[in-house]
Parts: C-alpha cells; sequence; structure tokens
C-alpha cells in the first residue's frame, strides 16, 4: 500500500468534504482521517479532520489547498 500524507487539517466536516470533492474532481483520490471522532468530540484530541493523499498525488494536492484557501485560512470554492 502507498504511503498517504496529510496535506491539510480541517475543524469544520463541510470544508474538509468540499477540498475532499474538488481533488476528487481532478482525478486525485482524498481520504478523511478522524472524520468521525471529530464529529463526535469537537475540538478534541484528534487535532480536526485530516485529509490524506497517496504520496504521488501530494504536490498537485497541495497546490489546489493553496489555490483554495483565502487570507483567513478558509477554503472557498
Amino acid at each position: 500500500m502507498e504511503e498517504l500524507i496529510t496535506i491539510a487539517t480541517f475543524s469544520n466536516p463541510v470544508e474538509a468534504h468540499l477540498y475532499k470533492a474538488r481533488l476528487e474532481a481532478e482525478g486525485i483520490r482524498c481520504y478523511l482521517h478522524d472524520e468521525i471522532m471529530n464529529t463526535l468530540i469537537p475540538a478534541g484530541p484528534f487535532g480536526g479532520i485530516k485529509a490524506q493523499v497517496h504520496l504521488k498525488d501530494s504536490i498537485a494536492a497541495f497546490d489546489i489547498y493553496e489555490e483554495l484557501r483565502n487570507d483567513t485560512g478558509t477554503i472557498e470554492l
């Protein structure tokens, strides 16, 4: 199995899913780690919802994240 890299961490599940949808529209498979735990215990010890991609897709995924992120650090689509 190929290594997964965390590209971004979200406290808001809507933003995490919007980012995942954008990546998958670009053909990049994205996995959301700790999504359920963050929903059960928001701001808990899990550190938010982590958007992870395969190592080979990490540069493209990070470029998309930087493109979507606004000045406040939230995702804009």
